[in-house]
């Protein structure tokens, strides 16, 4: 509620994915060994130019947590990316993160 009256613009687009207006979704996705996306860095992984889907956090195994990834950062195995994007997008990233060689 304190976000519809000092933050009009989040609350909206908070309402516009949860209503599905914009037929986006977050999801968890769990990176495995056999994964292809395994030691590359997020700006080689083409899950953003490809796939259409922001990483807006990155937990690892050992508990720490990257807001914001930049480009830079190396995904790693057992990694879990937040992700938003669009559910058949996100349907084939947690192919990728599986080991599912890429269309």
């Amino acid at each position: 509620m304190a976000v519809a009256l000092t933050k009009p613009a989040v609350d909206d687009f908070i309402d516009s994915i949860t209503a599905s207006q914009l037929d986006l979704m977050f999801e968890q996705v769990e990176v495995e060994t056999t994964s292809a996306l395994v030691n590359r860095e997020l700006s080689n992984s083409g899950i953003r130019p490809q796939l259409n889907i922001v990483i807006v956090a990155i937990r690892r195994l050992d508990g720490e947590r990257l807001f914001n990834p930049s480009g830079e950062t190396t995904i790693r195995t057992g990694d879990m990316l937040i992700a938003i994007g669009h559910p058949d997008s996100l349907a084939k990233l947690k192919g990728l993160a599986k080991g599912a060689v890429p269309a």
